[in-house]
């Protein structure tokens, strides 16, 4: 059986900790699309984000960025544009700037990557790992945006539990999923890579059952679960593999995972 769409999220999965896809994924890959299957990245991270690592496989393609806020297909026509409320944001960023830790807020809309005037290290690293400039900005310009596809907030695992904990509380229209232990995404509520890939299926008139999907976290979970043939990387929380079958579990991202699991489905 070929999947007629593969789905993957990138950071942890489709690149090893070096950020590269290795050669083994890369031509795995390109022999699923040599065979008329379609490749769709699938990241929390911002477009721009996005190509400096499916460059390294391909030049064009389908891509769902933001956890699922925004899809385009492969001629760069919009199939998801989902945005939350800029005044909500900006309260965000208040009450992460009101922290007693080091923090940082992140916002990104349309294609801009939008930090603090003053950027905290946290966003230096992130910067040199997708290979994108943040904006520098106010909290008030952020008040001003016309809407936001996503919030991300930077920190130490047991501040983010917490914070995760009193923000999911204080506003129920947004969802607030890890992509990382030291990430904390945010979206519209009902966004998601899960909400996204439906819509991308069915954009290719694609049924689920016949998607393959990869993940190694807690906001590729609800992907994982929605096509018939789910993988988890090896390298996934273990809280998370106890929820999927040894067969859906794969290699880690530095030891081919990717390549391993198409493989074995060829």
């Amino acid at each position: 059986m070929s999947a007629q769409l593969i789905f993957s999220d990138l950071d942890g999965t489709l690149i090893n900790d070096d950020l590269k896809v290795t050669a083994a994924t890369r031509d795995a890959i390109r022999r699923q699309i040599i065979n008329g299957n379609i490749f769709v990245p699938a990241s929390a991270r911002l477009p721009k984000g996005m190509m400096t690592v499916v460059n390294q496989i391909l030049k064009v393609c389908p891509f769902i960025a933001y956890n699922g806020a925004l899809a385009l297909d492969e001629t760069g026509r919009v199939l998801i544009s989902r945005f939350f409320n800029a005044k909500e944001a900006a309260e965000i960023c208040r009450y992460v700037d009101e922290q007693d830790n080091d923090a940082a807020w992140n916002i990104y809309s349309g294609y801009v990557w939008y930090c603090s005037e003053e950027k905290s290290p946290r966003v230096e690293h992130e910067e040199s790992i997708v290979k994108v400039q943040a904006t520098p900005t106010t909290i008030e310009q952020i008040a001003k945006l016309q809407g936001v596809h996503k919030g991300l907030i930077m920190g130490e695992p047991e501040d983010l539990d917490r914070m995760q904990e009193e923000l999911t509380a204080k506003y129920p229209d947004l969802t607030f999923v890890r992509s990382a232990e030291n990430l904390l995404e945010i979206v519209l509520k009902g966004v998601s890579k899960a909400s996204a890939v439906k819509i991308v299926a069915q954009e290719y008139g694609v049924d689920l059952q016949n998607c393959i999907a990869f993940g190694d976290n807690y906001n590729d979970e609800d992907m994982l679960e929605e096509v018939g043939y789910p993988f988890l990387m090896g390298n996934a929380p273990a809280e998370l593999k106890q929820k999927f079958a040894p067969e859906q579990i794969t290699a880690d991202n530095n030891h081919d995972g990717v390549a391993k699991a198409l493989a074995k489905i060829e």
